[in-house]
């Protein structure tokens, strides 16, 4: 996943809008402004510089600290974002008016900072304009609690590729954030060009300098999960650098105390191994392999060997957080993409590049290595990426071919991907990694495991794992487990099934499964990429949660007591109305996705929900209808985007049949209204008629676009029974 980092104080990181990395995310509207420059896809200011955007700069209450940046003052409230990152100032086409340059961009999250310390604990307004050769700029958020960072997307500008864009957003911000900036970043390593970045406090100011201290809890009484499974399996955590190097040793000691696996969450993904500056200074040189610098995930692999913990090695083959250069001939994004010969020497050199270090400078340190990550899609074919284009649809049995020559003894090789559980999803990672096992090349599988309680009953789980050991004779690693929390007695209801999933794999040990390791995607739910949705053991002061007391009970025996407050489930008869005008929402996000109430514009009242972040076209708002199954219901909501279509689906795994596809390219509200029959197998929706699988017991909807840049807004959503 993406940019995931430990945090705390969980109250407060709720609120944020926000997710990952895997997920990513934004909050606000894709906006339709469009300036044409004189010329138009030049990434170098033309003669007289550009036309810039007319815009009202907001008013400010005196004494309430902003970021107005007009770009060229002597007092200027930016900075580069990478360290080869370049700024300058460029002349524009009105009275003293300058445009921020930002170039040499070697990563996608490279650009500029805007540091704003000063504004945590404050929902701020964000109002900028830019252009981009890649037509797709983002505008994120970063903090740090407790020393190790967060990182959101916040909303994406498209389109600008000809012209500035202008896009506006808000987020809330933690009040205990430190080291906190909004920044600007693309999809690919274009230059960028900013016009203006207002960032203004929406509401009164909060001085976050009147912030206590937080408090982190004792946990030195708490049971040990390594102990308590020293016999069964290895128990890991994702670990980011900056929770070795930060001043706050709590996190570390309850690590150390639970913990005996880890994995480096970002540090030993492509992009931070592999050294842009030194590969792009004398291309000529590593033609045939990039710089390797290893310097990010040391801290991590040292704090390991000298606390004796072993290690999942994440990850040598991705689609995402690759460097773009690295497929292009001379590494130079502006020419021709690598051809299939190079770019296998490149991989195999990179490869073995990975493996030599590890072996030189950690021997014994690995026990597992995931040579690949994510390649197949929800589409369930093999994901489209620069490998397929450069190599073609054999690159991964290379990749794996490779990674056997090189990888040191003791070191098992692993696939790994998320949705595994899918039924479809695993009969095409099986049938993609069968020539793989037959050559002797494949260890295992890695089972990610983000799971939605509703889509991964623990029995239809259990029969994944032996469905894939009985296929491709691999050995087990569940590797970035995290569980949601439902929307009714979330803690209760996570703890128990925490307990049932330890119980299974317990089951699945005693019946010869070879399970080697459960890794949980992140030690606090502050901390976790998914942290609106609390799927994680602890909470950000470190305090334990009934999903620790499950796993422990679930070796030890007992029961999770349902808590005093324990509220009952809705009734099949109780409508649902969510109108937000007092900020609260009943559904959650599919994915990614980030959820926040705003004051935009709304179809009823003054605020509607505003949908955002989607790295997918099937992201988005998903609410739960699971006690109308059987019934007859009607629905109603108002929905507005900038996508030309919205469908409206049910979340049945493998079926995900559209209940409405809604026109809405007029970027107006659009009132839909309609009747969903379940009182059969055979379902009748103004889409058509779906074969519904018997049995079914839980049910999800969610509504999701064409595009996946467009954000959408709903409102007035109702459900209720045609009695």
């Amino acid at each position: 996943m993406k940019k995931q980092k430990m945090g705390a104080l969980i109250l407060a990181l709720s609120m944020l809008s926000s997710v990952s990395l895997a997920g990513c995310k934004k909050a606000a509207e894709d906006t339709g402004r469009v300036w044409s420059p004189p010329s138009a896809t030049s990434e170098t200011a033309p003669e007289g510089g550009f036309e810039q955007v007319e815009v009202n700069k907001p008013d400010v209450p005196d004494g309430v600290p902003c970021i107005l940046e007009d770009m060229g003052a002597d007092d200027v409230t930016y900075e580069p974002r990478g360290e080869d990152v370049q700024l300058s100032v460029e002349d524009a086409n009105k009275a003293n008016g300058k445009v921020l340059h930002c170039t040499n961009r070697m990563d996608t999250w490279n650009g500029v900072n805007f540091p704003c310390d000063f504004l945590a604990g404050n929902t701020v307004n964000i109002q900028t304009a830019v252009k981009c050769g890649g037509g797709d700029v983002i505008i994120s958020l970063q903090f740090d609690v407790l020393g190790s960072p967060t990182y959101s997307n916040l909303f994406h500008i498209t389109d600008c590729a000809d012209g500035f864009v202008e896009g506006t957003g808000s987020t809330p911000i933690p009040d205990t954030a430190t080291n906190v900036y909004i920044y600007v970043e693309s999809g690919d390593t274009n230059d960028i060009y900013i016009d203006y970045m207002y960032i203004t406090v929406q509401g009164d100011y909060f001085d976050p300098t009147n912030v206590p201290e937080v408090e982190l809890v004792d946990t030195s009484s708490y049971e040990s999960l390594k102990e308590l499974y020293k016999d069964d399996f290895l128990i890991g955590c994702c670990v980011p650098d900056s929770m070795i190097s930060n001043e706050h040793d709590e996190p570390r000691q309850l690590l150390l105390q639970e913990f005996n696996s880890i994995t480096c969450e970002n540090e030993m993904k492509p992009e931070n191994i592999m050294d842009a500056q030194t590969t792009l200074a004398d291309p000529a040189k590593y033609n045939e392999c990039p710089a390797l610098d290893f310097s990010r995930c040391e801290p991590i692999l040292d704090f390991a060997v000298e606390n004796g913990l072993k290690m999942r090695g994440h990850t040598l083959i991705w689609h995402s957080q690759t460097p773009q250069w690295f497929f292009y001939e001379n590494y130079d994004t502006n020419g021709e993409l690598a051809s299939r010969e190079l770019m296998l020497t490149r991989m195999e050199n990179y490869i073995k590049g990975v493996f030599e270090y590890v072996g030189e400078n950690y021997p014994d340190l690995f026990y597992a290595f995931d040579v690949a990550n994510e390649c197949v899609d929800d589409n369930y074919n093999l994901r489209e990426s620069y490998w397929t284009k450069t190599i073609g649809d054999d690159f991964l049995e290379y990749a794996f071919e490779y990674a056997r020559k090189y990888a040191p003894e003791g070191i098992k090789l692993f696939y790994n991907d998320y949705n595994e559980y899918f039924t479809k999803k695993q009969d095409k990672i099986i049938e993609v990694l069968n020539p793989i096992a037959e050559a002797g090349n494949l260890d295992g599988m890695g089972m990610q495991s983000h799971i939605t309680i509703s889509d991964a009953p623990v029995d239809k789980y259990a029969e994944c794992i032996k469905k894939y050991v009985d296929e491709l004779g691999v050995t087990i690693h569940i590797t970035e487990l995290d569980v949601n929390a439902p929307a009714f007695n979330a803690d209760y209801e996570q703890g128990l099934y925490y307990q049932a999933l330890f119980e299974t794999l317990l089951a699945l040990k005693k019946e010869g499964i070879d399970i080697e390791s459960v890794t949980i995607w992140g030690l606090t739910d502050a901390g976790s990429w998914r942290r609106e949705q609390t799927p994680v053991l602890f909470k950000g002061d470190l305090s334990k949660k009934l999903a620790f007391d499950g796993v422990v009970n679930a070796k030890k025996g007992g029961e999770i007591p349902k808590p005093d407050d324990y509220v009952e489930p809705p009734k099949e008869d109780d409508p649902i109305d969510e109108n937000y005008e007092d900020g609260t929402f009943s559904g959650g996000n599919r994915a990614g996705v980030a959820l926040s109430v705003v004051e935009k514009d709304a179809y009823e009242g003054k605020k509607c929900l505003c949908v955002s972040g989607a790295t997918e076209t099937w992201d988005g708002y998903t609410i739960d209808v699971s006690r109308f199954i059987g019934k007859k219901v009607k629905y109603s909501f108002a929905i507005k985007t900038t996508a030309d279509q919205v469908s409206f689906t049910a979340d049945i795994n493998d079926l995900w049949p559209h209940i409405e596809d809604i026109d809405t390219s007029s970027g107006e509200w659009v009132i839909v209204e309609g009747i969903l029959d379940m009182t059969t197998n055979k379902w009748i929706t103004a889409a058509g008629e779906y074969d519904i699988p018997e049995g079914m017991t839980t049910l999800k909807l969610y509504w999701e676009t064409t595009e996946v840049k467009d954000d959408y807004y709903l409102d007035a959503v109702h459900f209720e029974l045609v009695k």
